[in-house]
């Protein structure tokens, strides 16, 4: 799809109409991210002709006229991992096909939620979600006006909305099979220490490998990057974990553990490494290593369901559960 369009000039939405071959009407209800009567076709065709130009609706002129501002804000720590830059894209996409635009905000601190609170653009917003781990969920209803707020940083209020990924069987089903590897102890590679996300997880690893009798022999944190984690194991001996199973949770840090054991000529003990996030990395010829994860398609539904449906204070379908699963390698 290609239109004429002067370099200087925004896009408007006369143009995706007339590029999208339908009346200025259809392509404004098409757009609106409402449930409004216009068939399936014309929609795709609209959405197809706003994304060939570039076209992004004023926020604050909509809202003048329906209320709302079309911003869907995501709050966030960091954008790094590897499973975390897959969530995104496509929770980028899926949320642009409602119609609606992201406005990622970024945390280094909880001093930065002060300065959010400074923000009336971020206030407008029609929906916030929230991953980022230093927001309270108290805390989160006082920094919009919206109450579409989805806590998906593993806290949540009563009445909330949130989405939980629920790893407890794929995280036994992992160490059930370090056992029967023959692997009777393990070490620990976590990601970010504050997070009560990875402290449930890192407490499911040590009490279902004590339940299996397997000793672990340490925990560290790693921010769940492949850097941080090699940092840590060049400090290692080369025989530090013979016989040991590697818990990960990441296939970053996963990855710079199975980089270890090449480096070190231990490739017969490259199966006793185990990932989490399920990336494509995990099934490649230069990295290949068991790992945990969860459909991102459905953990995307749950998050576009509960800020597109409303709900009073009685509605016991706010918060959403999303199993896990156990790839072993092959």
């Amino acid at each position: 799809m290609k239109a004429a369009q002067s370099k200087n000039d925004l896009p408007t939405l006369d143009d995706v109409a007339k590029l999208a071959g339908v009346s200025k009407a259809v392509a404004s209800r098409a757009l609106s991210g409402k449930n409004r009567p216009v068939s399936k076709m014309k929609k795709q065709k609209v959405i197809e002709a706003a994304n060939a130009l570039g076209y992004v609706a004023n926020p604050f002129a909509k809202s003048l006229t329906n209320q709302e501002t079309g911003l869907i804000a995501v709050v966030v720590n960091h954008i790094t991992d590897l499973s975390d830059l897959t969530l995104f894209d496509n929770l980028l996409q899926a949320i642009q096909s409602q119609g609606k635009q992201t406005l990622f905000v970024r945390l280094n601190s909880k001093e930065d939620i002060e300065g959010m609170r400074h923000n009336s653009f971020i206030h407008r917003v029609d929906a916030a979600l929230i991953f980022s781990d230093l927001i309270e969920p108290e805390v989160a209803t006082t920094l919009f006006l919206t109450q579409n707020i989805v806590m998906l940083n593993g806290k949540s209020s009563a009445n909330g909305m949130s989405v939980v990924v629920d790893e407890s069987i794929a995280i036994k089903t992992a160490v059930s099979r370090a056992k029967q590897l023959g692997l009777n102890q393990c070490f620990l590679i976590g990601g970010r220490q504050s997070s009560p996300n990875e402290a449930r997880r890192v407490q499911y690893y040590e009490d279902y490998a004590e339940d299996a009798d397997i000793n672990v022999k340490g925990t560290v944190f790693c921010d769940y990057s492949y850097t941080s984690a090699s940092e840590f194991f060049k400090l290692q001996p080369a025989d530090a974990f013979t016989d040991t199973a590697i818990f990960c949770t990441s296939d970053s840090m996963a990855m710079a553990a199975l980089d270890f054991f090449k480096n070190n000529g231990i490739n017969h003990q490259l199966k006793n490494i185990f990932g989490f996030d399920n990336t494509i990395f995990s099934r490649t010829d230069s990295y290949r290593f068991s790992t945990i994860g969860y459909d991102k398609n459905k953990f995307i539904d749950s998050i576009l369901a509960l800020i597109s449906e409303e709900y009073s204070d009685s509605d016991n379908d706010k918060k959403h559960i999303i199993e896990a699963e156990f790839f072993p390698v092959s």
